[in-house]
């Protein structure tokens, strides 16, 4: 029989989708984790007979296995599993460009001219604006919102309006906003869109938690030189509870999962298992 050890850790995680093969794709694994807690419970009802105050017998009600892992890095697959929907990779979708900072200057209407008939300002990320950018755009000082109008050659905005003006600059595309001129020197504030690569997972109305197959492992040296390992299997868990991302300023951002074990109907009647070990080195 393996002697007591002492857990110096929180080892690492994973979880993949439960299959009768045990070969289920990996979903996820936590190797930075904060924390890890594996709750057991049971759950008991009394049986009282007779004038006696205390109880002639129990009855267990049922059984419960809990996992709640807190992890220093933030991955989407995490999201993947509690949320249940797919997390698609390197996708051509959008992302938000929030409070780019921009003064106004002296500009024309026309590019090819230098009338100063309007005021105007570069978009960071003209070249790759998504659907046209769907722009917001604000006076820094005032907090007016400006209206989009659309781009003229021949009129400038009035002072509570802008245009969008996307156009070639040799094989670069940029993107430029034109003000009435007088908003020369004003500070402006906007919101945009523009496309990126991402990772994405799409939260829908109608998706469901799948179940997984998790495996917690752990191997910590112990005073004697050697390295006592502990392993938790479990054949068949459903996400639950909440999905927290913590974060807060001047703080490293956590997030965390919780699993409940369900029946995985196996013919053996096992839910999973916890197996101790020792050897020479950290495996």
């Amino acid at each position: 029989m393996s002697k007591k050890m002492i857990i110096k850790g929180v080892g690492q995680f994973l979880a993949k989708r439960a299959s009768k093969d045990g070969n289920g794709v990996e979903v996820i694994t936590l190797g930075n984790m904060q924390d890890l807690k594996i709750d057991m419970n049971v759950e008991m009802e009394d049986i009282f007979g007779g004038d006696g105050l205390f109880a002639i017998d129990t009855l267990v009600k049922s059984k419960s296995i809990e996992i709640t892992a807190t992890d220093a890095k933030f991955d989407l697959a995490a999201l993947e599993l509690m949320m249940g929907s797919k997390l698609q990779e390197q996708k051509s979708d959008y992302v938000y460009v929030l409070g780019e900072q921009k003064a106004v200057t002296a500009g024309s209407l026309d590019r090819t001219a230098s009338t100063g008939d309007a005021g105007v300002c570069e978009v960071e990320f003209g070249g790759k604006l998504f659907n046209g950018g769907g722009f917001a755009v604000r006076l820094k000082n005032s907090n007016r919102l400006l209206k989009q109008v659309k781009l003229s050659t021949s009129a400038a905005p009035q002072a509570d309006e802008f245009m969008v003006d996307t156009f070639n600059n040799g094989s670069d595309i940029k993107t430029r906003l034109i003000f009435s001129p007088a908003l020369l020197n004003e500070d402006v504030v906007f919101n945009y869109q523009r496309i990126e690569t991402v990772d994405v997972v799409d939260i829908l109305m109608d998706e469901v938690p799948f179940p997984v197959h998790v495996v917690h492992h752990g191997s910590f040296l112990q005073k004697d030189g050697t390295y006592a390992g502990i392993e938790t299997e479990l054949f068949s868990c459903m996400a639950k509870g909440s999905f927290s991302i913590d974060a807060a300023r001047s703080t490293a951002s956590t997030s965390a999962i919780s699993l409940s074990v369900i029946d995985p109907e196996r013919a053996d009647g096992k839910l999973g298992s916890v197996k101790r070990f020792v050897s020479a080195k950290k495996v």
